[in-house]
């Protein structure tokens, strides 16, 4: 969805921007009321994608505090945003996008309650069926569209290991006519127990993990690495969910987008790289079939 057209777009807008920190912009409340949140900063970002070492029109950031993390990716698309607006305003399509996504098993939605709540099944990297992965029940938080500004956001108070305050965050503004700013964000908190056990792992066998951002190593620059890594790599995971999502739109092409997410995630292969394709398709298949058995039974609890 993104083509050479951008990068003059980009120059037309990028400004001069002194010190680039995060751009993260703040959730809507559970209202989805436009007026409480900073709309996205179109200029300011579209200078840090102008400044990003990327080869696609792609920023990312990330932060970590005493107990949470955060990564942060806007990436300018040739989508026009009406378009965004119609294939992601129905409800539905968000357990079509998150399911692509490796870790998650199955995404169950219950679109008769208030606020609504989606049940992610979340897992290793191989398979595991619903009774082996963990559940975690988020809810729409905000899920607000409007003629200028989409903003969606999916909380889950809890996760496994001890995490809890999760986040995933799509959002969106027009550009011009043809194309869109979109703005995918991921956050957790983690106590100290998990916040030990990280250390141990990304010092040990996760120590060859690295992320998108760079960051100074004593006048080095360098990838980071460690839990904002992490962040780093699930958000652009999500990012792709949704780009391979917007190539195939239709209802019947969830193989297809199955395709697109892997083909996606294997550009970035230092940071993304895991399944072959087919292993990953298997995997999915078998995923698919508990998923649909969920959702039937959740259908009929109404």
């Amino acid at each position: 969805m993104m083509t050479g057209t951008i990068r003059p777009l980009i120059r037309q807008f990028a400004g001069a921007v002194a010190a680039l920190t995060l751009l993260h912009t703040p959730a809507l409340h559970a209202d989805g009321n436009s007026r409480s949140a900073t709309l996205i900063d179109t200029e300011t970002v579209l200078a840090a994608i102008q400044k990003a070492d990327f080869d696609a029109p792609i920023y990312v950031e990330s932060r970590q505090d005493s107990d949470k993390v955060e990564g942060g990716i806007y990436v300018l698309i040739d989508t026009p945003f009406e378009m965004l607006h119609s294939m992601l305003s129905d409800k539905r399509v968000w357990c079509e996008i998150i399911f692509l996504h490796f870790n998650i098993k199955a995404c169950v939605m219950d679109l008769g309650s208030d606020p609504t709540t989606v049940s992610l099944y979340t897992g290793r990297l191989y398979y595991q069926s619903p009774e082996d992965a963990h559940r975690s029940d988020y809810v729409f938080e905000a899920f607000s569209f409007q003629n200028d500004y989409l903003n969606t956001v999916l909380y889950g108070p809890e996760g496994p290991f001890g995490t809890r305050d999760y986040r995933i965050v799509i959002q969106a503004v027009p550009v011009d006519a043809d194309n869109s700013l979109v703005h995918v964000s991921y956050s957790l908190r983690h106590n100290m127990v998990t916040r030990v056990a990280q250390r141990i792992y990304f010092a040990s066998a996760g120590r060859h993990r690295i992320g998108f951002s760079v960051e100074d190593n004593g006048g080095t620059p360098e990838p980071v690495r460690g839990v904002r890594g992490m962040v780093e790599r699930n958000t652009m995971r999500f990012y792709l969910a949704l780009e391979a999502f917007l190539q195939s739109p239709e209802g019947d092409e969830h193989i297809q987008r199955l395709k697109n997410w892997h083909a996606l995630t294997d550009q970035y292969p230092d940071q993304l790289r895991e399944l072959d394709l087919d292993t990953y398709l298997g995997y999915k298949a078998k995923e698919r079939e508990h998923q649909n058995v969920l959702q039937r039974e959740a259908n009929q609890q109404r």
